[in-house]
């Protein structure tokens, strides 16, 4: 039940976090980050990485914000970003992926009303939030291996460097089917 509470406030945080109108009262939100950090004994470097990691994301995210609207606002946004992706971090510190997927089975626990197997709903979440870091090796591996063969990751690549990313995440899920089937597990 603690997982499902922590879960809940973390996804009631980082929405309200986003409906905090654009002034002095997103210091709050940014002195509870520290203070969650500085509880939780995060590691500093590890959350500067993390936030390095997703500056460009929030680079765009103020551009294409600049774009439909004030650079205030603008900067708001992208500061409100990096606020979520924090806390994100910081959640994702505490947490396990199997910790996650309980926490989603038991969230959708009403769904049995409707004949639907929260169960499934568990296998799924795991599946999905353990692939991802499988994901990015592979896309790091190809990266390398068309640096070594000097070809160049551009749009005009993308076609190629894209079927090949594909093709090999759809190896990865049948390969999941396949074991989730000799284990007998039925869905």
């Amino acid at each position: 039940m603690k997982n499902v509470i922590i879960f809940i406030l973390f996804l009631l945080y980082a929405t309200i976090i986003f409906l905090i109108p654009n002034n002095i009262f997103l210091l709050f939100p940014l002195l509870i980050n520290i203070v969650l950090w500085i509880i939780t004994k995060s590691n500093m470097r590890k959350t500067i990485q993390n936030l390095m990691r997703i500056f460009p994301f929030v680079l765009l995210t103020f551009f294409i914000n600049c774009w439909l609207d004030t650079y205030i606002n603008a900067l708001w946004m992208a500061a409100k970003l990096l606020l979520v992706c924090n806390i994100t971090f910081i959640y994702s510190q505490i947490t396990t992926v199997a910790q996650i997927a309980k926490t989603v089975k038991k969230l959708c626990m009403p769904l049995k009303l409707l004949n639907i197997n929260p169960e499934i709903i568990e296998v799924l979440v795991a599946i999905a939030l353990s692939i991802l870091p499988i994901m990015k090796k592979e896309y790091i591996e190809l990266k390398e291996s068309c640096r070594a063969k000097n070809i160049p990751m551009n749009l005009k690549n993308s076609k190629i460097i894209l079927s090949r990313l594909l093709t090999s995440y759809l190896k990865r899920v049948s390969e999941i089917d396949e074991a989730l089937i000799e284990k007998g597990y039925n869905y």
